[in-house]
């Protein structure tokens, strides 16, 4: 196959993205309240098929992390673009809640693929072509992802049943699927990169756990507005019909945030901007738990889709910049914690919406949550910079 050019690279995955992770994965956002009111779904089930779709997506990371063959990255990653079709449709095909949960890890499986082979083969061909390392354009497409959900959801939602709703989202998908599986190039005869030889400062024990901490905190702060946001606006009865509109600000403030916080990196430095984030999510949590007016859920939807993608992007972009010479294995571990966190919190908190029968309780220890990150996040900068103090010493001895 004759190599494509890297317009067309960026552009095949980012609509891997969009599938695998904008549709596929949030569509179950919008469908929620639909499947509430077509076959009864309680908050409890809701928030279990959540964590079964990132139990999936936890368990495609782990896998991930084994494998070194280009070859079967490429193959793994079609598969996992034919899943994410396959798995929407399905949801239609059934009311078993066992074959739900199959078919929503199942799901997350094909997650994993579409953001880590995805960003993984986008990050070999830039590289191997000497080009720019432009992940922030790739994680635009979690938000266009957001964006196409909420526009689908409005235009269907009071035309086609809850079935007939996920049919159409796997078809969608399907359009987005064909041209990333025309255009993903050949990587059978690609050869790996060589071994960067950056010099690399020491890192005591202590730093990479306290860094997952931080980020285990992040994923209960990104996953419970990912799961609930529409299904809290909906509840409000001022905000009865507008959940879709709320899913739409936080599409479109997630899609160009990457481009935007590589800008205030630039300004403040990453430890600081990624403070900020934190507590950017922290405030969105605030906001929902504070106000049930209209303007207070778009600000709340606003913000939460700018600082969680920001963290994304931000917290795995550093590990990599901290461990040049192998930042697969830093990755996988923070990717483990953030999903561990997006297994339990949906859980958790659609238990605590049922027995309480609102969301409150359930954010107000999210937000804890996110406090503890904020936490974690500044001790992990300590550690950083006396690791980097002392190399500095020993250097000048």
């Amino acid at each position: 196959m004759s190599d494509i050019s890297k317009f067309r690279m960026l552009l095949t995955c980012v609509l891997g993205v969009v599938a695998t992770i904008g549709i596929a994965r949030f569509a179950y956002t919008p469908m929620i309240p639909e499947m509430a009111r077509g076959v009864g779904l309680s908050e409890s089930v809701a928030g279990y098929l959540a964590a079964a779709n990132y139990a999936g997506y936890l368990s495609g990371a782990l896998l991930i992390s084994f494998i070194h063959s280009l070859a079967l990255k490429a193959r793994l990653y079609k598969i996992g673009l034919l899943s994410a079709v396959l798995t929407s449709m399905a949801m239609a095909l059934t009311t078993s809640e066992p074959v739900w949960y199959l078919l929503r890890y199942l799901s997350g499986l094909s997650s994993s693929a579409g953001m880590l082979l995805g960003g993984g083969l986008l990050m070999h061909w830039l590289m191997k072509r000497n080009h720019k390392a432009e992940l922030g354009i790739f994680f635009s497409g979690l938000g266009i992802g957001i964006v196409i959900t909420a526009i689908l959801a409005v235009i269907i939602k009071d035309i086609f049943t809850w079935e007939q709703q996920w049919l159409i989202y796997g078809a969608v998908t399907l359009l987005l699927i064909l041209p990333v599986w025309l255009w993903l190039p050949d990587f059978s005869a690609e050869q790996s990169l060589p071994k960067h030889h950056t010099r690399q400062i020491p890192m005591p024990s202590s730093f990479m756990p306290v860094l997952q901490l931080a980020y285990f905190c992040a994923g209960a702060g990104y996953v419970i507005s990912a799961t609930f946001l529409i299904t809290i606006a909906e509840s409000i009865d001022a905000l009865a019909g507008q959940g879709w509109m709320i899913w739409l600000v936080a599409g479109l403030s997630c899609a160009p945030a990457s481009a935007l916080w590589d800008k205030v990196i630039n300004i403040t430095g990453q430890w600081q901007a990624l403070f900020a984030a934190y507590l950017l999510n922290a405030l969105s949590i605030l906001i929902l738990l504070l106000s049930h007016q209209l303007i207070a859920v778009i600000i709340s939807a606003l913000i939460y889709g700018a600082s969680f993608i920001g963290i994304v992007g931000m917290m795995l972009s550093m590990v990599g910049r901290l461990f040049p010479d192998n930042p697969s294995r830093p990755m996988s571990r923070l990717t483990f914690s953030y999903g561990i966190a997006q297994v339990i919190a949906p859980a958790i908190v659609g238990l605590m919406a049922e027995y309480y029968g609102n969301f409150n309780n359930g954010l107000i220890l999210t937000l804890i949550i996110m406090l503890i990150g904020c936490t974690a996040l500044l001790l992990a900068q300590r550690i950083e910079q006396r690791a980097e103090q002392s190399a500095a010493l020993r250097n000048t001895v």
